[in-house]
């Protein structure tokens, strides 16, 4: 009975106490747009490559910098076929952190596409930040 009183009081001041530690509030409230450049696949980095490369199959979002700028990636994994695009729809910096929105857009029924599974994702490059990067 004693250790199972123990156990209770000590998982409820660990969850009082992640709670108080827990994810940081970010104000999503726009300070500016931040001014960014899509590169072309010639243009990314080897290691943000390695980056698409090891994440290409699933949906992801992720970051690099090399201290002088900083990466935002985005994939949307496998798609079946040819002529998917992906569209940026807000990148901003807020007062602790940088918000950045996209969308993942099909072929038109007008396109002719080719049934074969591609890995659409996006690069962006931005002058480098030490903000954390929302992905909405």
């Amino acid at each position: 009975m004693k250790h199972k009183l123990f156990s209770v009081f000590f998982t409820l001041c660990a969850a009082f106490l992640l709670y108080g530690c827990g994810i940081e509030k970010y104000d999503d409230t726009k300070i500016n747009d931040l001014d960014y450049a899509v590169l072309a696949e010639e243009d990314i980095p080897e290691p943000v490559l390695q980056i698409i490369e090891k994440s290409k199959s699933e949906n992801f979002r992720k970051t690099y910098t090399d201290g002088s700028f900083l990466y935002i990636i985005i994939g949307y994994g496998a798609q079946p076929t040819t002529n998917y695009s992906i569209t940026i729809e807000d990148l901003y910096e807020a007062k602790n952190a940088i918000f950045v929105s996209s969308m993942l857009k099909g072929p038109s029924k007008k396109e002719i596409v080719v049934e074969t599974e591609t890995y659409p994702y996006v690069v962006l490059k931005l002058q480098y930040s030490d903000k954390t990067v929302i992905f909405k």
